[in-house]
């Protein structure tokens, strides 16, 4: 019976081998069919829609635009049914988690396309949108020239960018035109919105980037620029004043209903969330930023210190010498974080570039905001956006929120949009050989991780005694309940503009104006302001489940450098994988993420 037996067990041993190399096959198999449809997915999609490819930073595309047409969102949408469907045929049995976990990530991104097209039709109700998407491209361009002698930058390369410039004007007023005829359901609210941001484009284009033109670019290609530059804004222009003679005709439908937005959260954001759930959650976020606003103030009235610059860092200097300020303080920050080893600062990040915000985008970004590096580009750079009010003295007498500009405060929102916030996690998330990674943009990773730290600061130091910062802090966690409080109620329909705006207003301290400007960009992106409430509800619920798994073996700056390592990708994804991870050293994990 032994060489039975021994035969039976070889043969057995063969099938099980066998079965082990088909397994490893498929893994490999299922997860180089993930990739490459992420790949057909992010690729062919920004050469059909160039506009997109120069936000991502594919090169090639910069010079050229597509033609908005009925005919394209019919073909848009039956690439989107194929990808769907191969998608679908992907096995996925038997996968490891994060094999599976790409799939899920596919499918809420295809999800979103499909609806974008089906449900929300924004493009049938943004009379605006056209010429938006002209300045917004032009001008993430021009932010990004090439430099000579720059990041392997040539001549040659910048005689190119301003080259593609100027074929991307001359094809705007086709564009546009193209563009606006697909408005078949034009929405109040969406297009005086827009009229307000198109306002400020012959600003822009008659101002920094005719300068820059002018400088860069010999006399001939100057006058060529200068032409197609005229026939852009000429239909700008026109569309502008097409808005501003309709507009107050046309009804508001920016409303989705509950159960779209419900559907919304589940399907495309995998947010394990309601509107339901999200409402007590917001209003115990709102209740906890009104009692640290109090407490605050009983300290300013028990040290005799009002609230401001006498009670924080001191005010920022104005005019030019504001700029260089803010990169001091953002230089501090980076001593800050690892000093007190909140987390590892790679070596090779790149530059942050302090800009004031340009004039056609302060109407939806009164405060301050971060351009990380653009997925596939070759620089590194990033841009923090500042917008400086006409008195920094009268903003920081009033507290604004959006625009006071005590050192304390700008510590705390460059906490949040630079260092070790969006701008440091986005850079490490660009960096992920998983492409279905790398493209993810979660706004509930992103801003709960910005977020998230703002109360930690606090914790640790930052401002020291200084109450400004603290009192500044909470002052922008009752922002973001109440974001998240109006964000469902605009949705539904169950508040409106008006109405939303009032409440915003009293419960956050912003100016009657800048409180319509936030509602106005809430009602236009349903589902994004609730991010910040959500994303930090399942980090700091996250780091309780980290610490109670490592114990002692476990530190803040290790969960924050292991957090960094799965792209901007949901948090009920990275949750589960970060925890099943926890057993293989820091280092291997980066590496598997591209940090290191």
């Amino acid at each position: 019976m032994r060489p039975v037996t021994l035969v039976l067990r070889l043969a057995l041993l063969a099938v099980a081998l066998a079965l082990f190399a088909s397994r490893g096959l498929a893994a490999d198999s299922s997860y180089n069919a993930l990739q490459s449809l992420a790949q057909d997915m992010t690729f062919r999609w920004a050469a059909l829609h160039p506009i997109v490819a120069t936000s991502l930073g594919i090169s090639g595309y910069d010079g050229k635009l597509d033609a908005p047409s009925a005919a394209e969102e019919s073909r848009d949408l039956g690439l989107i049914h194929g990808w769907q469907a191969r998608l679908a045929a992907i096995p996925l049995a038997g996968e490891p988690r994060s094999v599976r976990d790409d799939a899920t990530l596919l499918r809420a991104h295809l999800t979103t396309m499909e609806r974008q097209l089906t449900l929300y039709r924004t493009s049938h109700k943004d009379y605006s949108g056209p010429g938006i998407a002209i300045v917004d491209a032009i001008y993430n361009q021009f932010q990004h020239l090439p430099i000579a002698g720059q990041e392997g930058a040539t001549s040659a390369d910048v005689a190119a960018a301003w080259s593609d410039i100027t074929s991307r004007l001359q094809a705007a007023p086709a564009y546009i035109r193209a563009g606006d005829a697909l408005v078949t359901s034009p929405g109040r609210l969406q297009s005086s919105v827009g009229s307000a941001e198109l306002a400020g484009a012959p600003d822009f284009f008659g101002g920094p980037l005719t300068a820059a033109a002018k400088a860069q670019m010999s006399p001939p290609a100057f006058a060529r620029f200068a032409a197609a530059r005229d026939g852009a804004l000429a239909a700008i222009a026109q569309e502008k004043a097409y808005i501003d003679a309709h507009v107050s005709t046309w009804p508001e439908n920016y409303v989705m209903g509950r159960r779209a937005y419900d559907a919304m959260l589940h399907d495309e954001l995998l947010l394990p969330f309601s509107a339901a759930t999200i409402e007590p959650m917001a209003l115990d976020e709102l209740a906890h930023g009104w009692a640290t606003s109090y407490w605050v103030l009983h300290l300013a009235r028990l040290h005799g210190t009002p609230l401001g610059p006498a009670s924080g860092g001191g005010l920022a200097p104005g005019g030019p010498a504001l700029i260089p300020y803010y990169r001091k303080q953002i230089a501090y920050l980076r001593q800050f974080v690892t000093v007190n080893k909140v987390i590892d600062v790679p070596s090779w990040l790149g530059r942050i570039d302090v800009v004031e915000t340009p004039k056609f985008l302060q109407p939806v970004s009164p405060g301050a905001s971060m351009n990380p590096p653009r997925l596939f580009a070759r620089s590194s750079s990033g841009f923090y956006f500042i917008t400086p009010p006409v008195s920094l003295a009268d903003a920081a007498a009033r507290l604004d929120p959006n625009e006071d500009f005590d050192r304390d405060r700008i510590l705390s929102t460059a906490a949040h949009e630079a260092m070790p916030g969006h701008f440091v996690q986005l850079s490490i998330a660009r960096r992920n050989p998983d492409l279905v990674r790398k493209v993810q943009d979660s706004s509930s990773f992103a801003e709960g991780w910005a977020y998230y730290g703002e109360e930690m600061f606090v914790a640790l130091g930052l401002y020291g005694d200084h109450l400004d910062g603290r009192y500044d802090v909470a002052q922008w966690e009752r922002v973001r309940g109440a974001r998240a409080i109006v964000d469902a109620k605009l949705a539904s329909g169950e508040m409106t503009e008006p109405q939303a705006a009032a409440y915003f207003a009293e419960q956050t301290g912003f100016s009657p104006a800048a409180a319509k400007a936030a509602v106005d960009g809430i009602a236009l992106d349903p589902g994004g302001v609730i991010s910040y409430t959500v994303g930090r509800q399942q980090i700091d619920l996250l780091e309780h489940e980290y610490f109670r798994t490592m114990g002692s073996r476990g530190s803040l700056q290790d969960f924050h450098d292991r957090l960094m390592c799965y792209g901007t990708t949901p948090l009920a994804i990275v949750g589960p994988e970060l925890l099943d991870d926890l057993s293989k050293p820091l280092a291997t994990v980066q590496a598997a993420a591209g940090v290191r």
